[in-house]
């Protein structure tokens, strides 16, 4: 896409090569669809995030969000991954070490864990169980939740409601200003192995925000050699 450039932190003069052919002189400011590295963010570009910042549109587009729909006080923001297409990738958990944006919480190697089904498409249970520890830790009167599917908006304000937390999504197809929302949340709870997720909590990680996982740390890790101990 950017042939015949790409950007790798590991080769050191990878900047020197853009500087040659897009001087900032002639080139200001560079637009792209995506961004010019590898998919997964690799563990040496992570750092990277410190330097992208939200325009005022958005940044004001939020926290506007926020005071027109949400009560006043702390608030959990969530990601659930739920669609058929992520129900199919999830399929693929046990033929592979990682997948997709799943080193975010597993560790590059593996340091601290292994895929799972619930740490892919977590169950309504371990849903609901989480969202409920993290309120109470923070002291939440609202949940927003972000989705590009099932937001399960009427089993949550069912099983939040005698806690008097609100629960609300965004608008539809704004998954930009859902971004921006999760990102200034009290807590955030993601999809360890969804990129969309992984976004918000390298966000999160630059201003020190707190950030959890669906299923994570699991009770039950597999282990190289295949067999699952506690």
């Amino acid at each position: 896409m950017y042939g015949p450039l790409s950007f790798d932190t590991r080769y050191q003069n990878a900047h020197l090569t853009w500087q040659d052919k897009y001087p900032a002189s002639r080139f200001p400011v560079l637009a792209f669809t995506g961004a010019p590295a590898v998919f997964p963010v690799e563990k040496e570009n992570v750092e990277l995030q410190q330097y992208f910042q939200y325009n005022d549109e958005w940044v004001q587009g939020a926290k506007d969000w926020i005071k027109e729909n949400l009560p006043k006080g702390p608030f959990i923001g969530i990601h659930l991954r739920n669609g058929i297409d992520w129900s199919k990738a999830c399929e693929h958990i046990n033929s592979n070490n990682h997948l997709f944006s799943s080193p975010q919480c597993l560790g590059y190697r593996n340091e601290a864990g292994y895929l799972s089904k619930d740490l892919c498409f977590p169950s309504e249970q371990t849903i609901i169980k989480l969202i409920k520890k993290a309120v109470k830790k923070v002291s939440a009167v609202a949940v927003y939740v972000a989705s590009d599917n099932d937001h399960m908006i009427n089993t949550l304000r069912s099983q939040l409601t005698n806690m008097g937390v609100e629960v609300k999504k965004g608008e539809d197809d704004q998954p930009h200003l859902d971004l921006a929302i999760l990102a200034q949340s009290n807590f955030f709870i993601g999809n360890c192995v969804s990129s969309f997720t992984a976004f918000v909590k390298r966000l999160r990680d630059v201003d020190r925000l707190p950030s959890g996982f669906w299923a994570f740390p699991a009770g039950v890790q597999k282990q190289r050699t295949g067999k699952q101990e506690l």
